[in-house]
């Protein structure tokens, strides 16, 4: 690989880690949590935190909405 590929490369994988405190802190807004909340928080526990606020409980059926039956009559 060329010296300004991989330089290229590098500069987006620091900048993925760059915004990573960011984006933690956006996810934990999104789901209601105040900064100071956040705060209190490691980040795998934030993270167990979103996995358990967006798991999906397959042994409950949920009911069907109007958006759920104009796809499926679509």
């Amino acid at each position: 690989m060329g010296f300004l590929v991989q330089n290229l490369r590098k500069s987006n994988e620091q900048q993925k880690i760059k915004w990573l405190d960011i984006e933690l802190l956006v996810i934990g807004k999104r789901l209601g949590l105040t900064f100071t909340e956040i705060n209190e928080l490691r980040c795998q526990d934030l993270l167990d935190f979103v996995d358990a606020y967006t798991r999906k409980k397959d042994d409950e059926p949920r009911m069907a909405t109007q958006e759920d039956i104009d796809k499926f009559f679509a």
